[in-house]
């Protein structure tokens, strides 16, 4: 039988300077979950579960001048309806709209950020694709590293998530399925999952609750309502529901004062987190830029 054709498109979204592409592609890259997502020679690429079908989108940075620039999007779409929606994610994930020289200003008026500020002027708070997705991935990576996280996520990826289609040479850049829905998840993850069974129970119960309705988290929520939805889930502690409020609705105030990573990088620049107020409204871009510093200072390279 003969694959569905794919419709392509090739878009080119405008970015405005400052902007560090150089942490985007870390995070990207350090995310990345084989079998759905790659990150090679500076090209992303991740399945995407759109509202005909799937498709593929593929990421370059193409820099420009005075540090502004565009992002190259190759959309590859069951259904040219979709490539709208595509990109509209791809535009939310990147960051593409935020005005960062306000953040920028703000945050380098205080002595302790101002150099972190300076070598990574632009840094971007990335955004979610899915918001199922965000929030299960966020889940099954608590308390683990970004490479176990990526492979526990994977192994659900390969068992549960739907196929991408192998046509189009999608297979040949390791893009096979999507990630799979919440109600895969509530049905079969505990036979996939591994690691402390609290913990892959909360998983597939959170998906239950997706797949139910019985929980409702959404790109345009409000962010006490659903953090208050989240913590009510078992499994879910207040770092996880501020996390995905950070990721998912695009919350610039996130401070992530309870995070490993985030404490070290402000022991570093000798930070007080519990004495924070003149952050805000942009404590999410500061958390990034402790997360940065705590990196580099392990000895990642960034950029």
């Amino acid at each position: 039988m003969t694959s569905p054709r794919w419709t392509l498109d090739t878009s080119e979204l405008p970015y405005s300077a400052p902007y560090d592409t150089g942490w985007m592609r870390w995070f990207l890259a350090g995310h990345a979950v084989p079998g759905m997502e790659t990150f090679t020679d500076g090209v992303y690429r991740r399945a995407l579960r759109l509202d005909h079908g799937p498709a593929v989108v593929t990421c370059r940075f193409v820099p420009g001048d005075g540090g502004a620039g565009v992002v190259r999007v190759e959309t590859r779409a069951r259904d040219e309806s979709d490539v709208p929606t595509a990109l509209s994610r791809v535009r939310r994930v990147l960051a593409l709209d935020v005005d960062a020289a306000p953040v920028d200003a703000a945050l380098a008026a205080d002595p302790a950020l101002a150099a972190s500020v300076a070598a990574a002027p632009g840094i971007r708070v990335p955004g979610a694709f899915d918001a199922a997705e965000v929030l299960l991935r966020t889940m099954i990576g608590q308390q683990i590293s970004l490479g176990a996280a990526a492979t526990h996520t994977a192994r659900l990826v390969a068992a549960l998530g739907d196929p991408v289609g192998d046509d189009e040479g999608e297979a040949d850049h390791g893009i096979t399925r999507l990630f799979p829905t919440p109600e895969a998840v509530a049905t079969h993850g505990t036979e996939i999952l591994t690691g402390p069974a609290r913990r892959v129970a909360a998983i597939a119960s959170t998906a239950d609750a997706l797949a139910s309705g019985a929980v409702d988290v959404r790109h345009d929520g409000d962010a006490a309502t659903q953090e208050r939805a989240l913590l009510a889930l078992r499994g879910v502690g207040p770092w996880t529901a501020r996390y995905v409020s950070m990721r998912l609705l695009g919350d610039p105030d996130v401070l992530l004062d309870t995070d490993l990573v985030v404490r070290q990088g402000a022991a570093l620049l000798d930070i007080d987190l519990s004495d924070t107020a003149h952050w805000s409204p942009w404590r999410s871009y500061a958390s990034m830029h402790l997360w940065r510093t705590a990196l580099l200072a392990r000895g990642l390279t960034i950029g």
